[in-house]
């Protein structure tokens, strides 16, 4: 019989059954016959032999009853083909291989089919889901509530199991593994139970239903579970707005970015010490026992009484330590705004004339900076740097040390007298801090300091 070609596309690895030629391309690589399934490139369609598939004989109308139930009793005595069970090669795994790179590679491809398959907004689907919806969500809200009233201590007896699994499973972390099966076999000798309300009785309706019924539109429990989708959806509402009210701390509009990011990335180092010094299943079993322990009635009402006491005393702290910190941070500004400028006033010594402000020609001036090769005026006439002002009215004399190269910005230790001087030999080396120590000193220098800030116009 004639094959009955159309164009295919296949999703893995197919070859032509007549060259077993790979058929490549993206789509429609081949074509296939209808009848007996063989596939070939376009050009092999001539090549193949006949199609094997017999064409199921139309019925003629002109056939009588009897001669349409022979026939139809003969198509359903016949044998179906044995089934071939399905063997898995290595050539096999490389085909699929080689399929799924060339499937991967498609950039028509979704890249996540539920994303891409999602129903379209539609309002009787909007209504029949939400309707579908409340009607089934009684379990979630009731596990909310049972789990709130286990930590109420509702049951006093439930709580201190719940406790001690809790307990037990937080040292022995590696028991986290058998709660599954703890779940499921709890979920089978409930449902056994209830399943045999008395023994070897089976109940009414002859099955157990772990799922209840659904909930009717106009049953109690529809109107419950509206309530508490009601309430769900305020609550939710409720912390959305908290959280914008407060994402100005986000969006670094203030300063108080920047305060928020220093104390994250503080509490991060402090916590990452914390977690790396303490276990972490100690600190979770301490945390979950303050849980339980803070949901006690006691407890509640002490927190409830004491509540507004701890607000104010924390929020005291709080604007303590933003003070503080708000200080310390105005100093740093400060100090990097502000820079202290040093002066030295040196002298040398002449017979009859002891120490007086008069240099030899050939050496530093009267007034410079602490290596004596910069000149200044003296410190009257001295004025601030360029891009700079004074913030201090005078200059203050540095009687303690130690001078500081503003250069290289390296400290030099030194020992002032009273009146702030430092000795030193012809050569402006060896301080002293007495012109009696050793040998007799030639010269000698003190140093001036005076704090300037710079002008706003070049700051900005």
């Amino acid at each position: 019989m004639t094959h009955v070609f159309v164009d295919a596309t296949f999703s893995r690895l197919t070859y032509c059954d007549h060259c077993q030629g790979l058929l490549w391309g993206l789509v429609k690589q081949g074509s296939t016959c209808t009848g007996c399934g063989m596939v070939c490139h376009p050009t092999c369609g001539d090549k193949l032999p006949p199609c094997t598939h017999e064409q199921p004989q139309k019925p003629n109308s002109s056939d009588s009853p009897a001669t349409k139930s022979l026939r139809t009793l003969q198509e359903r005595s016949e044998t179906p083909p044995p089934v071939r069970k399905p063997t898995t090669t290595a050539a096999d795994f490389e085909k699929v291989i080689v399929s799924a790179a060339i499937h991967s590679s498609d950039p028509s491809q979704p890249v996540n089919e539920y994303l891409a398959n999602l129903p379209r907004l539609n309002a009787q689907n909007t209504a029949k889901n939400f309707s579908r919806f409340v009607s089934r969500c009684g379990p979630m809200f009731s596990a909310r509530d049972q789990l709130i009233l286990l930590l109420s201590w509702d049951k006093p007896i439930d709580t201190s199991v719940a406790l001690l699994l809790y307990c037990i499973l937080c040292l022995h972390p590696k028991l986290m593994l058998l709660v599954p099966h703890a779940i499921l076999l709890q979920l089978l000798i409930t449902g056994y139970n209830k399943r045999f309300k008395k023994a070897n009785e089976p109940t009414s309706n002859g099955r157990f239903k772990f799922f209840t019924s659904y909930d009717d539109e106009s049953s109690p429990e529809y109107l419950r579970n509206m309530q508490n989708l009601q309430n769900m959806m305020g609550e939710l509402s409720d912390v959305y707005d908290l959280c914008a009210s407060h994402a100005h701390y986000f969006d670094w509009s203030s300063e108080e970015s920047m305060r928020l990011f220093q104390g994250t990335v503080l509490s991060l180092v402090l916590l990452c010490v914390g977690v790396w010094m303490i276990p972490l299943q100690w600190i979770a079993l301490v945390g979950g026992i303050s849980v339980f322990l803070l949901n006690t009635r006691f407890a509640k009402f002490v927190m409830k009484e004491m509540m507004p006491q701890v607000t104010e005393m924390g929020q005291k702290h709080m604007e303590t330590a933003v003070k503080w910190y708000t200080q310390v941070e105005k100093k740093l500004d400060d100090q990097e705004n502000q820079r202290e400028l040093s002066l030295y006033e040196n002298q040398r010594w002449w017979s009859g004339s002891g120490f007086i402000p008069h240099m030899l020609s050939d050496e530093r001036g009267l007034w410079s900076d602490i290596t004596g090769d910069v000149a200044y005026a003296a410190k009257e006439e001295l004025p601030a740097p360029k891009g700079y002002h004074w913030i201090q009215d005078n200059w203050t004399l540095d009687t303690t040390g130690p001078w500081m190269d503003d250069t290289l910005g390296l400290e030099v230790m030194v020992h002032p007298e009273s009146g702030g001087w430092v000795y030193t030999d012809t050569h402006w080396s060896n301080p002293r801090k007495s012109e009696e120590e050793s040998e007799k000193s030639v010269t000698r220098r003190r140093r001036w300091i005076r704090q300037c800030e710079i002008d706003m116009k070049y700051s900005t």
